[in-house]
């Protein structure tokens, strides 16, 4: 799981937020009023809709903007409407974001925590809530409970063409007389579902969602979507179907739990993907495709929960599709599946029921015989050995209804399967990645559950690393403070996000100065903690907590290995090495990793330690190991840009040493190696001479000398210098200022950056004489500028 420490972007990002709130065209609406244009002293969400449909002030609320998606934003409460709302133009409309920045997520380990959604739109059972079929506008809508919705004919909660998306919003209790219990589509239309909960609605045809079927459907496209959304107790025993499709339709369900939800016994289906039902033909056309992945599909009432036949392609890769009656999870409309050849339908890795009955999926025996050994047959495996009751909705079920799976420890049940290609990410969020442990003896490799969700247990994971500049590390964490600082201390900062920031200020200034204290030499830093997945716990009423990655819930420990490779079977080979070092540091909260001397990794080898977590208070012990793979690097040194004066009308020699402009802290600490405390900082050469200076680009009328001069380390046709070292401008009567290029070399003959030294001639300076500031130069002086003039634009082109 991801720890809550930010990058660098994220906290540009913030930095930003203020000069975006001056820009901010927002229409912020506040009141809960169904206002209509009697009170212009309050925005209220139906006049919002008509001042972005029109571009027009209206109501209390300003006037949209043109040749944008405006945003309409809402406060947390409940906004309950008389009449649908019907946008005209594209629109996004946002609840309260359902967040609170004082605590880091159960699920994530990052800051801000998810709360439950904090703002409601009720269609108060007497009228649908959006309208957009009218105008298809695109249409998005954001933290929200849509409920109570109503239509004496279709869409009971939302009617919408074009293109919808509904992310964490959830619709409850909204019905339709005739389809689509909470949406209904139409036209061309594309309808994309990112989390939430559809509980209670209801409908003849699709009591969550229908769509047209009237339209030209050979020409009509649409798109359906649905990911990471609990869809539960949907439905009646009077309704056909909970999701219904016609036309040339691409549906994707991913990572969703649809279960207990209700359709006729005798004719109704909760997926009617068919062109033919017991109702009659429906208008569903070659070119539609299904796809369903990774879903828990369970306890559903219907006469079959997944209605098909040949018309579209069926993909059905590790999803739990059983426990469904009374019917069968799986029905073919055409009669008779056994000896059907091309029946469209194709599965991978499911958990599904193949023995004759009830709760059976339907399959062709061509099928049945190509998936036997990729599927889990739960015929004779009861409910409750697979999977926990159904779990209502808390912080560690991402505020949505679901269930877990159960780890028995055996082949026959949903857990580590063996299978892959499921779902990147489970139901809540949570990572689902295959693991390289480096103790396979004790610890079992993650791969995919079948179903929406994932059983998460501590896993560490190989952390490949090289060192990186120190001197970046701290200006980086630096600059992450006094942003934090800053944000802090700006007025117009909105409070709620004040409690992660002044977290955040104190995390980045404790991390520069342990940083910054317990540095080595050429330092490996490593946060166990990142990228891991934590333990997840059931608890005693069959519920899960999980417990995050911290310093807090878990024990961290470090073993030297030495220097070597990575075996076949993933474990490390290799010979010890006296010079190697690992340590976690408490105070840091970071693994570190160096040597006391000053060996660089060997290209093909790589440094390894072993670190281990170990759950506190856990019963049985609960540990996971993983190598740190660290290779180590010489960071180049750093030179910084000078500048020097030079007096007007002298011959004067200026001593310079560019090293003092320069350093190799990149490295880090000298003093921690052992072997070599004194180590120079720059190039030294055979004979002990200092040659760590390069100069390029020297002027022509610049004069340098040095105590050394040699073959640069990188480059024998380069000149190196080192000792003492004087410029001149070689004429008294030159006024101008030069400038050239100089780098360094740290003692392993690594270059550093390109810097630039600038002699600033007091000539140029504002008010010199030289020119004309009040003095005089006669004719002799003149002839001899323009003569420096002549020369400087020769030697100009010359080197060009």
């Amino acid at each position: 799981m991801k720890n809550y420490k930010k990058a660098i972007l994220t906290v540009a990002i913030l930095s930003t937020m203020s000069l975006m709130a001056a820009d901010d065209k927002t229409i912020y609406v506040n009141t809960f009023a169904d206002e209509d244009g009697e009170n212009t002293n309050q925005c209220s969400l139906r006049e919002a809709v008509t001042a972005a449909s029109t571009y027009k002030a209206y109501g209390g609320c300003p006037a949209g903007q043109r040749s944008v998606t405006n945003i309409i934003q809402l406060q947390a409460g409940e906004y309950n409407l008389t009449r649908e709302l019907q946008p005209d133009t594209a629109l996004i409309i946002r609840g309260q974001a359902p967040v609170d920045y004082s605590r880091p997520d159960g699920l994530s380990n990052s800051y801000p925590a998810a709360t439950p959604l904090k703002t409601t739109i009720s269609g108060q059972g007497q009228s649908r809530i959006i309208n957009s079929a009218l105008s298809k506008p695109s249409l998005t809508l954001a933290n929200l409970i849509l409920k109570d919705g109503f239509s004496p004919t279709v869409g009971g909660a939302l009617y919408v063409s074009g293109s919808t998306t509904l992310n964490n919003v959830s619709v409850e209790n909204s019905k339709a007389q005739q389809a689509g219990g909470a949406i209904y589509l139409s036209d061309n239309s594309s309808l994309t579902i990112v989390n939430g909960n559809y509980h209670g609605n209801d409908a003849v045809r699709g009591s969550v969602f229908a769509m047209s079927c009237l339209d030209n459907l050979d020409n009509i496209s649409r798109n359906v979507t649905v990911s990471s959304t609990s869809l539960i107790g949907n439905g009646s025993a009077n309704s056909l179907s909970s999701f219904e499709f016609c036309g040339k339709t691409t549906v994707n369900f991913t990572a969703s739990t649809i279960a207990q939800n209700t359709a006729s016994a005798a004719s109704g289906s909760i997926f009617q993907f068919s062109s033919n039902t017991p109702r009659g033909k429906v208008g569903l056309v070659d070119g539609s495709s299904l796809v369903l992945l990774s879903n828990t599909i369970v306890q559903n009432s219907a006469w079959s929960t997944l209605l098909y036949n040949s018309t579209g392609s069926k993909a059905l890769s590790n999803n739990v599709l059983a426990y469904n009656g009374p019917g069968k999870s799986c029905r073919y409309a055409d009669g008779d599946v056994s000896a059907v050849e091309n029946s469209g339908i194709s599965l991978v890795n499911n958990a599904i029921k193949l023995a004759p009955g009830e709760d059976r999926c339907d399959l062709p025996n061509k099928t049945v015989e190509d998936i036997t050994a990729s599927t889990l047959d739960l015929s004779t495996i009861s409910f409750s050995s697979v999977l926990s009751p159904l779990q209502q909705p808390n912080e560690n079920t991402g505020f949505m209804a679901l269930y877990f799976p159960l780890d028995i420890g055996t082949n026959k049940d949903l857990v580590d399967t063996g299978a892959f290609g499921c779902s990147a990410r489970d139901q809540r969020g949570a990572k689902r990645t295959a693991s390289v442990n480096s103790t396979g003896q004790n610890e079992v490799e993650n791969n995919c559950d079948i179903g929406a969700t994932e059983l998460l247990r501590l896993t560490a994971y190989n952390n490949v690393k090289t060192n990186s500049s120190v001197v970046t590390l701290l200006d980086n964490y630096q600059q992450q403070y006094d942003t934090y600082t800053s944000l802090i201390a700006n007025p117009a900062t909105n409070p709620d996000f004040l409690p992660y920031y002044r977290l955040q200020q104190t995390y980045y200034d404790n991390l520069k100065r342990q940083t910054q204290s317990r540095q080595k030499y050429r330092t490996i830093f490593v946060d166990p903690f990142a990228e891991n997945s934590p333990d997840e716990e059931t608890q005693a009423d069959g519920t899960r907590k999980i417990r995050p990655l911290s310093a807090e819930n878990y024990e961290v420990s470090v073993e030297k290995l030495g220097t070597g490779k990575l075996d076949a079977n993933s474990q490390y080979t290799g010979t010890s090495d006296p010079n190697l070092r690992c340590e976690w540091s408490p105070e840091l909260q970071q693994i570190m990793m160096w040597r006391v001397d000053d060996l660089r990794t060997a290209d093909g080898d790589a440094e390894f330690c072993r670190y281990t977590l170990k759950l506190k208070n856990s019963s049985p012990e609960k540990t996971s190991s993983a190598y740190v793979v660290g290779s180590f690097t010489n960071i180049a040194p750093i030179a910084e840009n000078t500048s020097y004066d030079i007096q007007y009308g002298t011959l004067q020699k200026i001593s310079v040493n560019l090293l003092d402009h320069a350093s190799d802290d990149g490295d880090g600490l000298t003093s921690a190696l052992t072997d070599k405390p004194n180590k120079p900082a720059f190039y030294v050469d055979a004979s002990g001479q200092q040659l760590a200076v390069r100069v390029d680009g020297l002027p022509d009328p610049v004069a340098l000398t040095a105590e050394h001069s040699g073959p640069c380390p990188d480059d024998s046709k380069l000149t190196c210098y080192g000792g003492k070292m004087q410029l001149q401008i070689k004429n008294t009567f030159d006024p101008f200022n030069y400038n050239f290029k100089y780098y360094v070399y740290d003692a392993e003959g690594k270059v550093s950056n390109e810097a630039t030294v600038t002699l600033n001639n007091s000539a140029s300076a504002p008010g010199s004489p030289a020119i004309g500031g009040g003095g005089s130069v006669d004719w002799h002086g003149l002839l001899g500028l323009l003569g420096l003039m002549g020369l400087r634009r020769f030697y100009s082109r010359k080197k060009v």
